[in-house]
């Protein structure tokens, strides 16, 4: 599996940040698996045309949080996450897409209560 990264220049999310979101999201979908190697810094800094400061940041935040690890003589491969991490992390995405759902529509935590039981119940 090849690591595609897409950037917005420009944009509000820093670029180092948009590097992590997206390694991220490959591992919590399991389309990046555990030890699958990705590009070292130098190489994906050039590939993207950013800073290697940059890419090094987003690898530090990465290893970090324990997404990402260096093997002797294999270079930078995805670690090997936990279900509870991944099960974890889906808890924080969920609950932050919640809210913000709630924020946009106005909704109460009664009404986006009712809401999630309606949409339970029909699956």
């Amino acid at each position: 599996m090849e690591l595609e990264i897409i950037l917005k220049p420009g944009g509000d999310t820093p670029i180092y940040e948009q590097i992590e979101e997206q390694i991220r999201a490959g591992v919590i979908s399991g389309t990046l698996a555990a030890n699958t190697p990705i590009p070292s810094i130098r190489a994906l800094a050039k590939a993207l045309r950013v800073s290697v400061i940059t890419v090094q940041k987003a690898y530090d935040n990465l290893k970090h949080q324990g997404y990402i690890e260096t093997v002797v003589g294999r270079g930078t491969v995805i670690a090997q996450v936990s279900q509870e991490m991944l099960r974890e992390t889906k808890q924080k995405e969920l609950d932050e897409l919640l809210e913000q759902a709630c924020r946009l529509c106005g909704l109460s935590l009664e009404e986006l209560t009712a809401a999630l039981e309606t949409i339970y119940k029909e699956n």
